[in-house]
């Protein structure tokens, strides 16, 4: 009797293995399907946003916080006597604008994005003539507008390489007055100011983290790459006495999309909750 027990149980293992492995089979079909269409998929080139996946729209706000310095160069003294030293003053950088995300995946562009803003710039020259030796600063304060378009290249789930290109318009609204007119700086040079109005082409290279669906930071260093008004020989670089300062602006990206109708919003506990469902599909 016992020989026969062995043998029914033998018998109802072999026959309920094809069902076995066909709930397997449709178990690892459906998480490849799920793989395939989620914008979190291994593939490096994918979005960071899917329309069909998330429930936010390819549409939200932004702020970006930061510091600017400028970075002396080519200092206009060249075969002479005396020697220019520029060097360059922290000044702060505040934005806020829009999101704009590709619903479809791009190859060259997964969105873009534009703000407006102040930023502040400072710097100085320091001028030497043995014995002679005196400095010269500047600090100003400039309302932009700026838009950009990004690439992006995703590394991993929570992680993607963020570039720009984008065009920005400043206006200078405080500072920026000669030091030397004013007789506060003693070089005998005279003057060649940047002007008030100024439109430059610029680069931000960024490196992303997608905290969670619909909200990400983004921490980036900008600078302008072409002056096109006043254009200088292609020279990016702000002029003030007789030297160059590049400007360079590192800062920290927020950005939150709007939630799809019906859905909750991204701070919000369910938003939450379900944000971190959706996640782990």
């Amino acid at each position: 009797m016992p020989n026969m027990k062995s043998l029914y149980l033998l018998l109802a293992i072999l026959c309920s293995a094809p069902t076995f492995s066909q709930i397997g089979g449709g178990i690892e079909k459906r998480h490849k399907e799920r793989n395939s269409g989620n914008q979190w998929s291994a593939n490096r080139q994918d979005a960071i946003y899917s329309h069909s996946n998330s429930h936010y729209r390819p549409i939200g706000w932004h702020v970006n916080a930061g510091v600017t310095y400028m970075i002396g160069n080519n200092p206009n003294d060249k075969d002479q006597l005396y020697d220019l030293t520029p060097t360059g003053l922290p000044g702060y950088y505040l934005e806020g604008g829009m999101e704009h995300l590709f619903r479809k995946i791009r190859k060259a562009a997964h969105y873009v994005d534009w703000g407006i803003g102040i930023k502040h710039f400072g710097g100085q020259e320091k001028f030497n003539l043995d014995p002679i030796v005196d400095r010269g600063s500047f600090n100003f304060g400039s309302v932009f507008v700026r838009g950009g378009i990004h690439n992006v290249w995703q590394l991993s789930k929570w992680n993607f390489i963020d570039q720009s290109i984008g065009i920005n318009l400043d206006y200078r609204i405080y500072g920026g007055k000669d030091h030397q007119a004013t007789g506060k700086y003693l070089s005998p040079l005279p003057s060649d100011n940047q002007s008030k109005l100024v439109g430059q082409l610029h680069y931000t290279f960024g490196f992303g983290f997608k905290v969670k669906d619909g909200l990400f930071f983004v921490p980036t260093i900008q600078t302008p790459i072409l002056t096109v008004l006043e254009f200088n020989d292609f020279n990016p670089s702000h002029k003030w006495f007789n030297s160059r300062y590049q400007p360079l602006i590192v800062s920290l990206k927020m950005a939150w999309l709007w939630p799809k109708s019906g859905c909750p919003k991204v701070f919000s506990v369910d938003g939450q909750r379900q944000s971190d469902q959706f996640q782990m599909e």
